[in-house]
């Protein structure tokens, strides 16, 4: 048998701790430095993988028997190990979902293997520092960080023959890290895993090296080679730097955000339906994830349940009002919110416990609302109530677009997305609900006018500048159509309903009165004023009547306008009547469109759509400033001539020369 020495030894690191690679030499070889290795934070730290792994020279690896080569356990720039002649595999550059994560590509090819090995270590790959007068890949102790995990790699000066041996770490006799040897001819590599101590300090460690079945051998069997290993204290939690997020309850848990955290959410009353989810993301002090055992706890406050677990997108069927959850080997856990089967509002406070202080620290506290049955409906939103006669006016949509929303009422297209009026669904305690089915629109009393309409819940799936809803709760997106027969100016009453939940035989409704317009027949320009002063807010109006001296059916397309002299703003686009108006501005305060700087009149000119107008005009002026002020200069002058004779006066009276 060959004399067995150590030659080197490499070391892997546990996510986000920091540690340190040592050779160990014989005594006789020259002094060695320590080194720190890199970091690698996706990492779930060293990972041993009791299976096969194949690669004979090639890029590609492959583990059978399970998942070890996943994107989420060992992410790119991941080091491979194992014990045997393989020892160093490489590199990973890519995992493949093929497999079911058993299959990755190395940065390069891997060693030729003699033996396949029975079990492979991934982890953090060392960097070597290497100081002057230093034998390379030689050095005499390594840094790593408190109760981390570890591997050491030691390549041997000869080969394992025997079948019983053993190797092991040790701090002042107790052990820390060991490894059974199966050896081989052809073996010269073994791997020992190991987990520093819990307290900062420098420690003097050896390894030992024993083929013979024990460490009391003095022959050649047996090698020991102390060296020193310092342990400093590891980065740990930072409340401030962790996260917690609130979102939707089944989707996108992974994409919370503090933009989705300020959506309110609500469900149904019924106990166990998902109301929302809180991704909680732990951080240290240098931003990297903390994968400690640290423990999240909940407690709600007010209705609901709530549950905790690795695993975003379940709601799962919590029926507690508190819950608390170890978080070990992720930095990630996801809080669940659900109704318990009253309706109501509530909170539930997150709060994150030290794994090694024991302190209590909150994260944030969530609010929320459950809903009860439908009480009552009412028209909160009313953009159209002038239809046209056999048309359709608005849309009832879900999904709400920003190019829908600015289309007219009356387009044709199939992209309008504006309704004609948004009906709000709310319980007995004024919390905005959906009911079991959307509500009808029905036309009770008129039907040779206003035949109907639809309505469809609003899916919230735009910001509520856009959407007509939070989160796709409550509002209701409906149109009204009219009837061929209709004539402008008729009139009809629609009724909004849905059967009443708590009485089968009754409705709960509202109503929405709608009339009839018709095509532009006369249309005028006007101003809110006849004289401005220089770039004074204005307020442009377009005018539209039908042929019976009525409002033109709303959605009808208006002018744009142009003027006979620059302003300032932004001159009126074209755009859509309502209410057989189409104003540039709601009030002077608003507008966007100002008068000219020039004194003088000046006219504001449009297109028409009506018959024999083509075009329409307006008139107004600005007033000139300097015109004002010369005038009161003139009054004031008037004033002191008629001062200074009352004074000539007084002073002839007087006697005064």
């Amino acid at each position: 048998m060959k004399t067995i020495s150590l030659k080197k030894v490499s070391a892997v690191a546990v996510a986000s701790l920091a540690f340190g690679t040592f050779t160990a030499i014989a005594p006789a070889q020259a002094a060695m430095t320590s080194f720190t290795i890199s970091k690698n934070s996706a990492s779930s730290g060293v990972i041993k993988c009791s299976q096969s792994l194949t690669s004979n020279a090639s890029t590609t690896i492959t583990a059978g028997g399970g998942v070890c080569l996943s994107d989420a356990l060992t992410p790119a720039g991941t080091g491979v190990w194992a014990p045997g002649d393989s020892g160093f595999f490489g590199k990973i550059l890519t995992n493949t979902t093929a497999g079911g994560g058993t299959a990755a590509t190395l940065t390069a090819a891997s060693p030729a293997q003699a033996v396949v090995p029975l079990a492979f270590y991934t982890g953090a790959v060392a960097s070597t520092t290497v100081a002057t007068g230093v034998v390379a890949d030689t050095i005499s102790g390594m840094t790593t960080t408190t109760g981390a995990a570890g591997l050491l790699l030691l390549t041997l000066d000869g080969t394992i023959t025997g079948t019983s041996g053993k190797a092991r770490m040790t701090i002042g006799g107790t052990v820390i890290g060991a490894s059974d040897v199966t050896g081989v001819a052809t073996d010269t590599r073994l791997v020992i895993p190991f987990t520093a101590p819990v307290a900062a300090g420098t420690y003097t460690a050896s390894v030992q090296v024993s083929v013979g079945g024990n460490y009391t051998g003095t022959g050649a069997d047996t090698f020991t080679q102390p060296f020193t290993l310092t342990v400093t204290a590891a980065t740990t939690l930072s409340t401030a730097l962790s996260t917690a997020y609130m979102t939707e309850p089944s989707a996108n848990g992974a994409s919370a955000s503090s933009t989705t955290n300020g959506v309110a959410r609500s469900a149904y009353k019924t106990a166990d339906t998902a109301i929302a989810q809180v991704k909680v993301t732990l951080l240290k002090a240098d931003g990297t994830a903390d994968t400690s055992a640290h423990v999240i706890n909940t407690i709600v406050s007010g209705v609901g349940y709530t549950a905790v677990s690795a695993n975003a997108n379940t709601p799962g069927t919590a029926k507690t009002r508190s819950a608390s959850f170890p978080q070990n080997g992720s930095n990630l856990s996801y809080v669940k919110i659900n109704s318990d089967g009253t309706a109501g509002s509530g909170t539930v406070t997150v709060s994150v416990t030290h794994a090694v202080t024991g302190v209590e620290t909150t994260l944030g506290t969530f609010s929320y609302t459950s809903y009860g049955d439908v009480a009552a409906l009412a028209v909160s939103t009313t953009n159209a109530t002038i239809g046209k006669a056999s048309s359709t006016t608005g849309a009832s949509v879900a999904a709400r677009t920003v190019a829908g929303n600015l289309l007219g009422v009356l387009d044709t297209s199939g992209n309008l997305t504006v309704p004609a009026f948004i009906v709000k669904a709310t319980d007995s305690a004024g919390r905005v609900a959906n009911a079991a089915l959307a509500p009808s629109v029905v036309s009770l009393t008129s039907p040779a006018v206003a035949t109907g309409g639809t309505c469809t819940l609003d899916n919230g799936a735009l910001p509520t500048t856009a959407s007509s809803s939070t989160n796709g709760i409550g509002y209701y997106n409906c149109n009204f159509a009219t009837a061929s027969s209709a004539k402008s100016g008729d009139k009809a009453t629609l009724t909004i309903r849905i059967v009443d939940p708590a009485d089968a035989t009754k409705y709960i409704s509202t109503t929405f009165d709608v009339t009839v317009g018709g095509s532009v027949s006369t249309e005028v320009l006007s101003f809110d004023k006849t004289a401005y002063a220089p770039g004074e807010g204005m307020v442009v109006t377009r005018t539209g009547k039908d042929s019976s001296g009525n409002p033109v059916a709303d959605g009808t397309a208006s002018p744009a306008v142009s003027f006979s002299k620059a302003v300032g703003g932004t001159a009126p686009a074209a755009g859509f009547y309502k209410g057989g108006a189409s104003a540039s501005s709601t009030s002077a305060a608003t507008a966007s469109v100002f008068a000219p700087s020039v004194a003088g009149a000046f006219n504001a000119i449009a297109t028409s759509s009506a018959t024999g107008a083509p075009t329409i005009t307006a008139s107004s002026s600005v007033t000139d400033a300097n015109a004002g002020l010369m005038t009161q200069i003139d009054a004031l002058n008037a004033k002191i001539v008629a001062l200074n004779a009352l004074i000539a006066k007084i002073m002839k009276k007087l006697g005064v020369k």
